[in-house]
């Protein structure tokens, strides 16, 4: 969760005007000196990093190249193509078909369409080849799931540069380590997707979209405040402001100590959980692409009528939003219920502890 001080910094930026796209430049700069990329834009969310990502490579090549994001607005005919009026444009992408979620729909709200590789069993580098129409694909898409036999990210960007188009990587929930964009970046990706949430600390509603200079200007046009796909994506000078204080403490921060610190109190929670008649509880860890680091912790439960268990967490007051399933995490979390202490204010151990006694007891 944020720091107080980014907090206390939207309050300052609350009483100051500024022009937004300036200000979303600046930020971009920013994330990207820190991060390790070319270039960088702030976003409202990952999936709103999705959209302008898809948006830019749909109009790669096109008159909008010729325009400058802090320039007066006169490049709102050519945005307004997307979603609908996408004729002579290359709109389809690459998706590998064994890493589908819902977050895919965002390729289609832009206008674009998946087209997938391979088979939900498995993909190939021959899979991704053949999956390629000239003159229609718009770039290759690639859900990044640590955890997961994938096709490798330095041979799917091979693939897709070899048919001369970008590919996009969403690691939307990977930026744990500071080691993570440059690992995912040097193997040659055109644009990079992170969440401004989750272990980056930033106010939920925040996203960042990093990588080729021209496909972010490309990303900017089509960005709020201008009138395209990206205008009801509103990122106030607030939420710009938050990003990058959270982006300085992120940068300060001594990763491994942080979730060591952490660890010990997953520890704490799940002695505790175990403790519980007819509950066993232990400790699983989150996968990264990083090597030799101390990763995320979760404590997890399994219990007798594990789905009741969770049902009734979330139907109580307060209501309780665990994780049970393993699609953001591990495998090792598949049958169990999860819960990462990182996400606790003081006082909620507590009531967690009390409300799975009172299910597991019913």
């Amino acid at each position: 969760m944020p720091n107080p001080s980014v907090y206390e910094a939207m309050i300052d930026a609350s009483k100051a005007f500024i022009y937004i796209p300036e200000l979303q430049q600046w930020a971009g700069e920013k994330l990207a000196e820190a991060l390790g990329a070319e270039a960088g834009l702030p976003t409202a969310g990952a999936v709103n990093s999705l959209m302008l990502a898809c948006a830019a490579c749909i109009m790669r090549g096109t008159g909008l190249t010729e325009y400058d994001p802090l320039d007066q607005p006169s490049w709102v005919h050519l945005i307004q193509r997307l979603p609908m009026h996408t004729e002579g444009l290359a709109t389809e992408f690459v998706v590998l078909a064994d890493s589908r979620s819902e977050y895919d729909h965002a390729i289609e709200a832009t206008g674009g369409k998946p087209v997938e590789a391979g088979s939900k069993e498995r993909v190939t580098v021959d899979d991704l080849h053949k999956a390629f129409n000239p003159g229609r694909t718009a770039a290759y898409y690639y859900t990044l799931y640590a955890f997961k036999d994938q096709v490798p990210m330095k041979d799917f960007v091979e693939v897709a540069h070899s048919h001369g188009v970008p590919a996009i990587v969403d690691a939307a929930p990977c930026l744990t380590h500071k080691a993570v964009p440059k690992k995912i970046l040097d193997a040659g990706v055109d644009l990079l997707i992170f969440s401004g949430g989750k272990q980056f600390n930033a106010p939920n509603n925040t996203g960042i979209l990093l990588g080729n200079p021209e496909l972010i200007k490309l990303a900017h046009l089509q960005a709020y405040p201008f009138d395209g796909i990206g205008r009801a994506s509103k990122m106030s000078r607030e939420t710009i402001v938050a990003l990058i204080t959270s982006l300085e403490l992120f940068m300060k921060r001594d990763d491994d100590q942080h979730y060591t610190e952490l660890l010990e109190k997953t520890r704490e929670f799940s002695k505790k959980l175990d403790a519980i008649p007819g509950v066993r509880s232990g400790i699983i860890f989150e996968p990264s692409i990083c090597e030799n680091i101390v990763a995320p912790s979760y404590a997890y439960i399994e219990t007798e009528n594990l789905r009741a268990v969770y049902d009734g967490l979330l139907a109580g007051s307060p209501r309780i939003k665990a994780l049970y399933e393993p699609f953001f995490i591990t495998n090792e979390a598949s049958n169990r219920i999860t819960f990462k202490a990182e996400y606790l204010l003081p006082g909620d151990m507590e009531i967690i502890l009390e409300r799975v006694k009172e299910l597991v007891r019913t």
